[in-house]
């Protein structure tokens, strides 16, 4: 028997939180796609420029090495440094609520935990996707805003959560990872 609504009182930790932004981030909207490119470019001259056996030919080829592979190291360092600060600001550590989603027949409901806002409901037809992953649920309400539902946290099992969500919504917005 279906229930006729989940509630999921949502407390962030920084664990979560990192892994939500490094699955959105690299995996969903493909950022590493640009990092990769470049160091492939620049390895692809460096080989050439180590292959040509010409004088300063293994100084450039150092050169192009050090900064294809060096880059998008930096980059990726950079990415994880801000997301770090950003988890201290929103004193993650130790985890806190967030907010609160009720999920029912009509719609999804969020209430913002952190400040006073107003409540928000959204037709399941509005809501863009669902992402299931290890240990959490990435509840897309937008392709820009997601809300993340870890396991435990609410009053139904994972395997609940995921069939109620799966009961409303279109199989083309479920995702498994």
């Amino acid at each position: 028997m279906q229930r006729e609504i989940i509630t999921i009182h949502v407390k962030m930790d920084r664990q979560t939180f990192r892994r939500f932004a490094l699955f959105d981030t690299f995996r969903l909207k493909k950022r590493w796609c640009k990092p990769a490119l470049f160091c492939a470019i620049l390895l692809v001259f460096a080989a050439v420029a180590f292959a040509a056996g010409r004088e300063q030919s293994a100084l450039i080829g150092s050169v192009l090495l050090l900064v294809g592979l060096g880059l998008p190291a930096v980059y990726v360092g950079t990415y994880l440094s801000q997301l770090n600060a950003q988890a201290k600001k929103l004193r993650l550590d130790p985890p806190r609520p967030v907010y609160t989603l009720r999920l029912a027949q009509e719609g999804v409901t969020i209430q913002n935990d952190m400040k006073a806002e107003a409540t928000v409901s959204l037709e399941w037809k509005n809501i863009h996707a669902a992402w299931r992953d290890k240990g959490c649920i990435y509840l897309y309400a937008t392709p820009v805003r997601a809300f993340l539902l870890p396991d435990g946290q609410a009053d139904a099992t994972p395997q609940e959560l995921w069939a109620f969500l799966a009961a409303h919504l279109a199989k083309e917005r479920l995702h498994q990872k």
